[in-house]
């Protein structure tokens, strides 16, 4: 029914919705006060907004979880890896000893995992997702871009540090410019934070081939990463949904086209080469200037080395008496010019000096004319529009913006002040979701007048004045969220409650749910005691100079490592094998919520695969320096379940054991050989069953 409807809003005429719609998303935030819950139930603002949804809806709240099962969501939720047997411990001993108030031990867990740096890497790697981060650039031949882990490790370096969500978006807007202001420590990472820009997709072969795709996706990325708002719709005719103009998509842009970009290099031909280019130096330009000075003057003294060599050997075939003599000097000439021609290429494909530090990120531009591309068309230019924000959201305020300048700042700050009502709403919409599985929107990228309505929207204002109120702090919002008791609820069912409320849009308990493909990962690595806990280095590609990619042959590589999986390399065009069978992110778009299927391929992944295998080894080797086999399974549970056996688990375990030795002994493997096999297939099962792979 709503695709139909879908259907015929779209054959509606643009001036059906020339008046702006009182939808609430775009309306100024309400000051909320949490309602009453005369049951007592409640514990916190957030758990009053709920409760009053609940009792409208004749909903009943589940029994809380037990605290070993807390333990494991609190760790998953914020960091992203399963707590060993001993964290598990201590906290239902602190949880025990303040049973009269279960908040304050889960506070200290809470204040404890915020403050650890694999929180960053968990929560950094849901805004990659937002921002569609890659490590290539999606080109033809999807060239390598090395320098994009500086923005990956500027996303977890923020996240870690708590930056304020405000100063987060200026930085990835207009970071180059706030770089230029000071202080000169913030430099680099101010310039670094503008990656968010610099990575909007490529297309084809040429240097800014097809370049409106490529703004296309800069906007599109801009307005569902901060407004929550799809305006894709609008590059070829006034949005038919949401009161966004064409005029409104172009004055955005402005903001673009008044930006340079950097081009990471592509296939390249004797009659075209297509160097990297316009690569943002770290050093501010006090100390960069003089550098590329350098570097552009020993382009040309390489450039007429060669000429000069070149010009002999023309000269030495034209002129039969000369050429005894310039030959004379042939193999010193071809010696040279051959060092040449390689410093020469070395110098032009990486595109910079090579004591110069520099970003894959944006600088500033020169304003120029935009018209409206009718259709969609740049070759159909229409009206010349001016830069500025949407006219709805504006609301009379818009920002002043710099005659010579790409007016970038003034846009990330309009974001924040003016617009921080959806700013906000976007936000922890977003932090919302990633604790329970669905917004309160429930298509974060789209708040708009077709995205879902949101089931708390009391809640939803509430969370945003408070995150405004705290400074624009996200982890003051995880703690409001995971020190409620709604957050607390088991996974169990009610039958009642279900008939009412199948979806579980109410919250009358906690939904189960599936890991995503970096946490099953990385759960595999921390319970085999195989994980690296560091940040890895840069990526190892192979030397620029030695890149020959095409369109026919291009960039392939998975480069595998033990460290946690935010840092896998990862395409644009070649999925990674392990992300893109548990449902990864789409790399060249942003993606507002994963997937979770349940594939065929997925098992066979458990039972075949080289890495779950080698993890299994290696905790079957942990298990054989135990004594019985009853310590070793309890062991195993553990690891992977953070709870003890069941006697008939710990019987059947046993069973499985012995079966399986007995049948290598037919095969005529026996004794420590056949034990270890016995133990790392017992490992596998426990590995593949779905309480691994699910967070109650």
């Amino acid at each position: 029914m709503r695709c139909i409807l879908l259907v015929l809003l779209a054959l509606l005429p643009a001036t059906v919705l020339a008046e702006p719609p009182k939808h609430w998303a775009f309306q100024p935030l309400r000051a909320m006060a949490p309602p009453v819950d005369a049951s007592g139930w409640s514990e916190t603002a957030i758990d009053r907004f709920v409760a009053a949804k609940r009792h409208e809806r004749g909903l009943t709240p589940v029994a809380d979880t037990n605290p070993r099962t807390l333990a494991r969501r609190i760790y998953f939720d914020l960091i992203g890896l399963p707590p060993t047997p001993e964290q598990i411990d201590a906290f239902v001993r602190d949880y025990q000893s303040a049973i009269d108030n279960p908040q304050s031990a889960i506070a200290r867990l809470v204040d404890q995992l915020l403050a650890n740096p694999h929180y960053g890497e968990r929560w950094g790697r849901y805004w990659m997702d937002v921002v569609r981060y890659a490590d290539t650039a999606g080109d033809n031949a999807d060239y390598p871009i090395p320098e994009a882990r500086l923005y990956r490790d500027y996303i977890i370096d923020g996240f870690n540090a708590d930056k304020p969500f405000d100063q987060f978006v200026h930085e990835q807007i207009a970071g180059d410019i706030l770089a230029k202001a000071g202080p000169a420590d913030k430099y680099a990472e101010r310039v670094i934070a503008t990656g968010f820009l610099a990575l909007s997709r490529r297309y084809l072969t040429a240097p800014y081939e097809m370049w409106h795709l490529t703004l296309e996706n800069t906007i599109e990325t801009f307005g569902m990463a901060f407004l929550g708002l799809n305006l894709r719709c609008a590059r070829c005719h006034d949005h038919k949904f949401d009161p966004v103009s064409t005029s409104d998509y172009y004055g955005l842009y402005g903001f673009f086209a008044a930006t340079t970009f950097p081009f990471a290099g592509s296939e390249e031909f004797a009659s075209m080469q297509k160097h990297r280019q316009h690569f943002a130096p770290l050093l501010p330009p006090s100390e960069s200037a003089w550098r590329i000075k350098q570097y552009e003057t020993r382009l040309r003294e390489l450039q007429n080395e060669i000429d000069t060599a070149n010009r002999f050997d023309a000269l030495a075939k034209q002129d039969p008496f000369l050429s005894p003599l310039l030959n004379f000097f042939a193999r010193t000439r071809q010696e040279r010019r051959n060092r040449a021609s390689a410093e020469l290429n070395v110098l032009k494909r990486t595109g910079s000096p090579p004591d110069l530090p520099v970003a894959y990120a944006v600088s500033e531009g020169k304003p120029a004319e935009v018209r409206v591309h009718k259709a969609g068309d740049p070759e159909q230019p229409g009206p010349a529009v001016v830069r500025g924000v949407p006219k709805f959201l504006a609301g009379g305020n818009e920002p002043k913006l710099p005659a010579d300048g790409s007016g970038r700042l003034q846009l990330a700050r309009w974001l924040t002040g003016a617009a921080q009502h959806l700013t906000a709403r976007v936000i922890v919409n977003r932090l919302w979701q990633h604790h329970f599985g669905r917004g309160i929107v429930a298509t974060p990228n789209n708040l708009g007048t077709i995205g879902s309505p949101p089931t708390h929207p009391e809640l939803l204002d509430f969370l945003a004045g408070e995150l405004i109120r705290s400074g624009w702090s996200i982890k003051s919002v995880h703690r409001r969220i995971l020190l409620s008791r709604v957050y607390r609820l088991s996974s169990d069912s009610d039958e009642a409650n279900r008939q009412r409320d199948p979806g579980n849009q109410y919250l009358w308990r906690h939904e189960r749910r599936r890991l995503d493909a970096e946490a099953i990962r990385d759960a595999l690595l921390a319970v085999s005691g195989n994980l690296n806990r560091r940040r890895p280095g840069p990526h190892p590609f192979p030397p620029i100079a030695a890149w020959g990619w095409t369109q026919h042959n291009p960039f392939k590589e998975s480069y595998e490592h033990r460290h946690r999986s935010v840092y896998l390399m990862t395409q644009r065009i070649q999925k990674h094998p392990f992300l893109a069978l548990f449902d990864g992110p789409d790399t060249n778009t942003s993606t507002e919520a994963r997937s979770s299927s349940s594939v065929p391929l997925q098992a066979l992944y458990w039972m075949n695969h080289p890495f779950v295998k080698e993890q299994a080894e290696q905790l079957a080797r942990r298990l054989s320096n135990m004594g019985p086999m009853r310590e070793r399974i309890t062991f195993a549970f553990r690891q992977c379940y953070g709870r003890l056996a069941s006697d008939e688990e710990v019987e059947r375990g046993q069973r499985y054991v012995e079966m399986f030795q007995n049948e290598l002994g037919r095969l005529g493997i026996a004794g420590p050989a056949a034990e270890f096999e016995a133990w790392t297939s017992y490992v596998r099962t426990l590995f593949s069953a779905n309480e691994f792979v699910f967070m109650e």
